[in-house]
């Protein structure tokens, strides 16, 4: 027994020294790590705009700077270019902020705060070939991706910029307070894993606004609000006319958004739309 407790107690510090071994100085990280304030860089005219315009009004950061720890490690993304930045900035600002404080109020962005926004200059594929243009996380983060490709001189890229602003933003809504259950049950039986093998003409024959909606419930809900909101009623509208068969299916999700928007976010849906518009004329020039 006795030399069996000798045998511990060489054990015993056999590992309290490993342990201390393992965890001298000298063994630490030498490189400063990012994030954690080893990492220093001068503030640019784009940093300045950043504090005035987002971080001082809303509390919002907008990291810009590469950060492989925001992003999905697993995948090649590139970061921003720094002449797209400002130019995305000031789109979000008029046709995402300013309509939303136009309706909601001023302190609506403090009941529904985004904390960060990621710009990743290259769009994430999916193995499945689908790509990615934005993700919402955590009920308060949005990533942007494909910013490279961004450019205010054509329409299509600034309904495709929009589109996926809006669509976020729906998440964030739906993370605080679900949309009502009768949401679900509208398409529930034509939700699916494979959405991308339907066409977007085919889902709007089925009720949806794009293939992608069909991925499921919450993406069907934010895809809607994106669309109503960023391509406008007239363009809802035409697509019904053109898909007649599943008019009953759109207006009962377009009666469902405007209902949430004015009971859970006391916000009237169509006068949204209508700031939306207003700034999209603007904004577009081709």
């Amino acid at each position: 027994m006795k030399s069996l407790n000798i045998i511990r107690t060489y054990c015993s510090l056999f590992f309290i020294l490993l342990l201390s071994v393992s965890c001298s100085k000298e063994e630490l990280p030498k490189e400063p790590i990012i994030d954690l304030g080893g990492e220093s860089w001068k503030k640019m005219e784009i940093d300045e705009y950043i504090y005035s315009q987002f971080v001082k009004p809303y509390n919002m950061e907008i990291k810009y700077k590469w950060n492989p720890y925001e992003v999905n490690f697993y995948r090649t993304l590139v970061p921003p270019i720094e002449g797209n930045v400002i130019p995305v900035l000031n789109t979000l600002t008029n046709l995402w902020l300013k309509p939303y404080e136009k309706t909601g109020g001023k302190n609506f962005f403090r009941r529904f705060p985004i904390s960060k926004v990621v710009l990743v200059g290259s769009p994430e594929y999916q193995e499945n070939g689908a790509m990615v243009v934005g993700t919402a996380q955590g009920g308060s983060k949005i990533n942007l991706y494909d910013i490279n490709n961004f450019s205010t001189k054509y329409k299509q890229l600034i309904v495709s910029l929009m589109g996926t602003v809006h669509h976020e933003y729906a998440h964030i809504f739906h993370q605080s307070i679900r949309y009502p259950e009768a949401w679900g049950k509208i398409s529930a039986h034509l939700y699916t894993e494979t959405w991308f093998n339907t066409t977007d003409e085919v889902a709007k024959t089925q009720g949806f606004v794009s293939a992608y909606a069909k991925s499921s419930d919450k993406e069907d809900f934010a895809e809607t609000i994106a669309y109503l909101l960023v391509l406008g009623q007239e363009t809802f509208d035409q697509m019904i006319r053109e898909n007649i068969f599943a008019e009953k299916t759109f207006r009962a999700k377009e009666k469902i958004i405007v209902q949430y928007y004015k009971e859970v976010l006391n916000i009237d849906f169509r006068k949204l739309q209508a700031e939306v518009k207003s700034s999209m004329d603007k904004q577009v020039t081709n």
